[in-house]
């Protein structure tokens, strides 16, 4: 009865710590971000915001070509994330895969443009960020 009161306790003190640890980690995350966005100019900040603007469009536009079976896809609450990606992948048409490269492509120039107006204070800063973003969608799939 000891041993199974102590195993408890120990149990519950493990996830006690891991759980305090993920939420010290996001904060630590925020931090940066907040961080970076501080550092950046005027012109800069439009940039990420074009960019974020160019996303949430790109994404509105693809939603709105999606036929009744690609929306079926993306209200299915049973698939995870990553799986409503593979899902829709494997039916979009000709032209909804020319839409996602194209803009895939333009992205990673914009992109390249942001990386390369950046000082190199500025961009140590957004590897830590890159990383550690790589590090929580490791995770989370995890």
């Amino acid at each position: 009865m000891k041993n199974n009161i102590i195993y408890i306790l120990v149990l519950f003190f493990g996830i006690l710590s891991v759980s305090a640890q993920h939420k010290e980690g996001r904060a630590n995350h925020r931090a940066l971000k907040k961080e970076f966005y501080q550092n950046l100019s005027q012109g800069q900040k439009d940039a990420l915001d074009n960019k974020k603007r160019l996303r949430k469009e790109h994404k509105e536009t693809m939603k709105a070509s999606f036929t009744k079976d690609q929306l079926a896809i993306v209200e299915d609450e049973t698939l995870s994330k990553q799986e409503k990606r593979k899902a829709l992948r494997k039916t979009f048409s000709d032209k909804q895969k020319e839409m996602f490269e194209n803009h895939k492509a333009f992205m990673k120039e914009e992109h390249k443009k942001f990386k390369t107006s950046l000082s190199d204070i500025q961009i140590e800063q957004y590897e830590k960020l890159e990383k550690k973003r790589c590090k929580i969608r490791q995770q989370k799939k995890g």
